[in-house]
């Protein structure tokens, strides 16, 4: 990179991980691997690792909205996206805030951590469906928030298309529907509608390797490729293609391997 080069500016709206694998930390490691300069607004401080969530401190609304002024006062941001926003007072103070602001917004409906611990606060899930999701560029659910998002399970690989489309004709979003929990299959197939086609991504599973992360990964890489000008099939393609590389090349951290999120091709 020369020195007059710029680089396309994304924010994280989300919680820290003290573990360092998901939330504000993933976010940052998945933008700058992939060329763009990451700014980030804290909802909430977590103790954690891979094992599970041990605490949340939530942060005060006021800070939230210092936070966001002085990121888009100072900032041209071209993307952003919305991870664990816990709580519907913090659902509604984002959401109003994000509705004047032309900016590309994926949306990750974080409400489970992948060791079950719950990340949204039970009111918060009607603020979330008729607030912040009406927003977004894209919405990024696994098969959990699916079921929430949706009402209803999603069995089989066979149902992601049709899952994908009922959402999309109840949000009137594009949904990224992520299939890496189903039972039936041999790979991560995830399922994009926009209103006019279905995409299908598909990778092996890779075994040994833990998954913490991959959610907030996934979704902030998409991020930065629409804030680098990529259609939304291919922001999707290309992410997906980021994450597998990651997790391919897991390192050793303490009891087991975590995604690599500076890995190269």
């Amino acid at each position: 990179m020369n020195m007059t080069e710029s680089l396309p500016i994304v924010l994280t709206i989300a919680g820290s991980d003290s573990g360092g694998g998901a939330g504000v930390q993933a976010d940052l490691k998945t933008f700058s691997s992939l060329g763009a300069f990451g700014t980030t607004v804290f909802t909430c401080l977590t103790a954690q690792n891979p094992d599970g969530v041990s605490a949340i401190h939530t942060v005060s609304l006021d800070f939230i909205k210092q936070q966001l002024d002085a990121v888009f006062q100072y900032f041209p941001v071209l993307a952003c996206k919305t991870g664990m926003l816990f709580s519907e007072e913090i659902i509604s103070l984002v959401s109003e805030y994000m509705r004047s602001k032309p900016v590309k917004l994926v949306v990750d409906p974080v409400m489970v951590a992948t060791s079950g611990a719950k990340l949204l606060q039970d009111d918060a899930i009607l603020a979330l469906k008729e607030k912040c999701i009406p927003l977004a560029s894209l919405i990024t659910p696994n098969l959990d928030e699916a079921k929430l998002l949706l009402g209803k399970d999603i069995p089989s690989s066979s149902a992601l298309e049709s899952a994908a489309k009922e959402l999309y004709e109840i949000y009137k979003v594009p949904i990224l529907l992520k299939g890496g929990h189903l039972k039936d299959s041999k790979s991560a197939i995830d399922v994009l509608f926009d209103g006019k086609a279905i995409y299908s991504y598909q990778k092996p599973f890779l075994d040994l390797v833990n998954t913490h992360g991959t959610g907030c990964t996934y979704s902030s890489a998409i991020t930065t490729f629409l804030a680098k000008g990529d259609s939304l099939p291919e922001a999707v393609g290309n992410a997906k293609e980021y994450l597998h590389r990651a997790l391919e090349t897991s390192v050793t951290t303490g009891k087991t391997k975590h995604l690599f999120h500076f890995a190269k091709d």
